[in-house]
């Protein structure tokens, strides 16, 4: 897959990243180009696509930006896929500029973990079950020490270990990539939610993660969903 313009003719309408960016996406088609290895240098780069220099320095600092190229000096660029950490970001200013809200977030969060949750009950890793199981654990133990008055953050941490659990258990690299992304965001709202809590809802949320766990463990698909839907409902 070549791409061949005339280094005087680059066209300002095509972004210079999205040429160097096609050109790694037919490498990669075509078995030349595999996750981590060495990028072609700037040098074959500039040959290849028609590109001044600074051109293909400027689109490799654009890609890099993006997650999908790290540049190490005295090395070269590499082939990575580290584009959750930038999405994360771009969630975070949509967040920030009121492009999306706390309710858009919960709803793409209980699509993901549905999704996640259906393949979990199918598949009952062990594994990640037995996490889950752990995290209810501590989170009975964090729900106790709040009634003493002592601070969330044990619930927080524990709470976070089970979802990530269940994400983990629907061996879904897409949807776990996706959930990484968003999990800076989720720990805020994790945050904001468990600490206004009264003990009144802290029972019946407590009570969901027991649910979707028991789920898990018998089998018993509709039980889990029903919990992970009123799990949503308490913390909207």
């Amino acid at each position: 897959m070549k791409t061949k313009p005339p280094a005087s003719e680059e066209k300002s309408t095509v972004r210079t990243y999205d040429l160097v960016l096609e050109y790694l996406k037919g490498q990669i088609l075509e078995g030349k180009l595999t996750l981590g290895a060495k990028l072609p240098s700037e040098r074959s780069l500039m040959a290849e696509l028609g590109l001044s220099r600074n051109s293909v320095r400027e689109a490799l600092r654009q890609l890099e930006n993006m997650g999908f190229v790290r540049s190490v000096h005295g090395q070269g660029s590499f082939l990575v896929n580290e584009a959750g950490q930038g999405f994360s970001s771009i969630l975070s200013m949509m967040l920030l500029l009121r492009q999306s809200d706390r309710g858009e977030f919960l709803t793409l969060r209980e699509s993901l973990e549905g999704a996640a949750y259906e393949r979990a009950v199918r598949l009952a890793p062990p594994q990640p079950i037995q996490a889950m199981e752990q995290a209810v654990q501590a989170m009975e133990q964090a729900v106790q020490a709040m009634e003493q008055a002592q601070e969330p953050g044990q619930l927080e941490e524990a709470e976070s270990r089970f979802h990530r659990s269940l994400i983990e258990a629907g061996e879904n690299q897409l949807i776990a990539a996706i959930m990484e992304a968003l999990s800076s965001q989720g720990d805020l709202y994790r945050r904001e939610t468990l600490a206004q809590l009264d003990e009144a809802t802290r029972t019946p949320l407590l009570d969901t993660h027991r649910r979707i766990l028991k789920a898990l463990q018998t089998g018993d698909a509709p039980l889990g969903r029903a919990a992970l839907a009123e799990h949503f409902r308490l913390i909207q």
